[in-house]
C-alpha cells in the first residue's frame, strides 16, 4: 500500500467523466501530472499525489470518470479502482461540470456516495465566468443531497482557495493526522515497450492494484507513482521507495500525437529524475530492436539500471532457453546492459519479484560510492604496467598523470592527461574496463572525463 495513505488524510476526487478531475488533481499540486484532455476516457489509473494548504500535508487520489448508469464491460475495471479510492479516502470531492448542469451520472454518483457514510464536498467546477459562476451556485444543486455546492474553476484557480479552506476544516474536525511525507531514499522507474508487464510489476511491488493491467497494449496512458515502505533486509532500515509505471513506450514513428505522445514525453522527464531504471523485457520474446532504442535513452539520462525479465514462466514453459543463455543474449544483444544486474520475475505469479527493490538499492549503493584516492592511485599504478596499444596511430603512448574521482550518482572519474589528442577511445575504454574489474560499480554507469595540464 502507498505509504502516503498512513501518514496524511486522504482527499479522493470522483465524478463523472469530464468533468475537470484530472485538472482539478494538477491544480491541488500545483504541477501537471495528470494528463488532461476533452476527450472521455483520458485518466484510467489511480494517480496520487500531495499537497498542502494552510500547515496540513493532504493525499490526493485522481480517479477515472465515472458513469455508474453505464453497463458496458470495460466500465467494471475503472469502477473497481474508483471502488478503492473512495475506501481509502477520508474526505470525498464530487466534481460536478457548472455549465452543464445536473446529469443523470450525477445523480446515480451522488446516491452512491451517500452510502458510504464519509464527508462529501459537492464542487462545481468549470466556473470560468461570472455566468458559469451563478449557474454552479445554483440552488439546484442541494437536489444532489450533498449540501451547498462550492464553485470553482480548476483551470484559472477562482474559488480553489475557498474550497481547500472548507476541506481543512473538515480534516480538523475529524481529527485526522498530518505528518510531512518523507523524501524518498530510492526513485525507480519502470521503463519498457508496450505490454511488458511494467503495470502487472507495479501492482505486485505495492501489494494492491494500483494500475489496470490488460493484454491489450497502451492500457497505460500516463506516467503513475507510488510510494511504498520497504524493509531492507541487509541493513534492517526502512527505506521509502518511490515507483514510477511509464506508458509504454514504442517506435517514435508509431507514437500518436495527443495523449500518447504526452504521456511518452512525461515518462521520460521521469527517468531523468529517477536514481534505478528497470528495464523490463519480455522473456519469452526476447530482446527487440526498441530494447536497444530505450538503453540509449537510459545511458544517456546516466541513471542505474537493472534488466527485469518478465513472464520468465512462459518462457520456460515455451523452453526458449536457460537464465545463462539469455544473459549472453543480453550482453551481445545491448553492450551497455553488459555491467547491469539481470532479474528473472514474473510479475503475474510474483515470483522474483522480492528481489528487486534490493537489487535496485544495491544499484543506488553503487552509484555513491566512493574510491578513497590513495586506493585510487595504487589502482593506477598497477593499470599503468598493464599493456595497451590503442592510441592514435603515429603517436607515443600518452602522458597520463592519474586518477581522481570527482563525482557520484553517477560515479564521475577524472583522468588528468598531458595532451587530450593523444586519448584514443578505445583507451577510455579500456580504463573503465579496469575500473569496473577492480571495482565493481554494477548496474550505474561511470563518467569518464579527460582533463588537459600542461607541465
Amino acid at each position: 500500500m502507498d505509504t502516503r495513505l498512513k501518514l496524511t488524510p486522504v482527499v479522493a476526487i470522483v465524478g463523472r467523466p469530464n468533468t475537470g478531475k484530472s485538472t482539478m488533481f494538477n491544480r491541488l499540486l500545483e504541477r501537471r501530472k495528470a494528463i488532461t484532455s476533452g476527450k472521455e476516457g483520458t485518466t484510467r489509473d489511480l494517480n496520487y499525489g500531495s499537497f498542502e494548504w494552510r500547515g496540513v500535508t493532504v493525499t490526493t487520489i485522481d480517479t477515472a470518470g465515472l458513469d455508474l448508469t453505464s453497463d458496458r464491460a470495460t466500465e467494471e475495471a475503472l469502477k473497481r479502482q474508483a471502488e478503492s479510492a473512495m475506501a481509502k479516502a477520508d474526505i470525498i470531492l464530487m466534481l460536478t461540470d457548472a455549465t452543464a448542469g445536473i446529469m443523470p451520472q450525477d445523480r446515480a454518483l451522488s446516491k452512491h456516495l451517500l452510502q458510504s457514510k464519509k464527508p462529501i464536498l459537492l464542487v462545481t467546477n468549470k466556473a470560468d465566468s461570472p455566468n458559469s459562476r451563478r449557474r454552479a451556485e445554483s440552488p439546484d444543486w442541494m437536489r444532489l443531497g450533498l449540501g451547498k455546492p462550492l464553485p470553482c474553476s480548476a483551470i484559472n484557480g477562482s474559488g480553489v482557495g475557498d474550497m481547500l479552506d472548507v476541506l481543512i476544516e473538515k480534516i480538523r474536525e475529524r481529527k485526522l493526522d498530518s505528518v510531512p511525507i518523507p523524501e524518498p531514499d530510492l526513485k525507480m522507474v519502470l521503463i519498457g515497450k508496450p505490454n511488458v508487464g511494467k503495470s502487472s510489476l507495479l501492482n505486485a511491488l505495492a501489494g494492491e492494484e494500483r494500475v489496470i493491467v490488460s493484454e491489450i497494449a497502451h492500457t497505460t496512458k500516463e506516467p503513475q507513482d507510488t510510494m511504498i515502505a520497504f524493509d531492507d533486509p541487509e541493513s534492517g532500515e526502512r527505506k521509502n521507495v518511490r515507483i514510477f509505471d511509464t506508458v509504454g513506450i514504442r517506435k517514435q514513428a508509431k507514437v500518436e500525437p495527443g495523449i500518447e505522445h504526452t504521456g511518452v514525453g512525461m515518462s521520460f522527464n521521469e527517468m531523468r529524475q529517477a536514481d534505478v531504471a528497470l528495464l523490463m523485457v519480455d522473456a519469452a520474446e526476447g530482446i527487440s530492436a526498441q530494447e536497444k532504442r530505450l538503453t540509449g535513452l537510459i545511458e544517456d539520462s546516466r541513471v542505474g539500471i537493472v534488466v527485469v525479465a518478465n513472464k520468465w514462466d512462459i518462457a520456460e514453459e515455451k523452453r526458449i532457453g536457460d537464465a545463462e543463455e539469455f544473459r549472453q543474449h543480453l550482453a551481445v544483444s545491448m553492450p551497455f546492459c553488459a555491467w547491469s544486474p539481470l532479474l528473472f520475475v514474473s510479475a503475474k505469479t510474483g515470483r522474483g519479484v522480492n528481489k528487486v527493490i534490493p537489487m535496485a538499492l544495491k544499484v543506488l549503493e553503487q552509484r555513491r560510492r566512493v574510491i578513497g584516492q590513495p586506493d585510487l592511485d595504487a589502482f593506477f599504478e598497477r593499470m599503468q604496467r598493464i599493456h595497451h596499444t590503442a592510441f592514435k596511430k603515429g603517436m607515443a603512448r600518452p602522458k597520463v598523470y592519474g586518477l581522481k574521482q570527482t563525482g557520484t550518482e553517477p560515479p564521475e572519474i577524472t583522468m588528468t592527461v598531458k595532451k587530450k589528442e593523444t586519448i584514443h577511445p578505445n583507451y577510455i575504454r579500456f580504463v573503465e574496463n579496469r575500473i569496473r574489474d577492480e571495482y565493481g560499480f554494477e548496474g550505474t554507469p561511470i563518467r569518464l572525463a579527460v582533463r588537459e595540464i600542461k607541465r
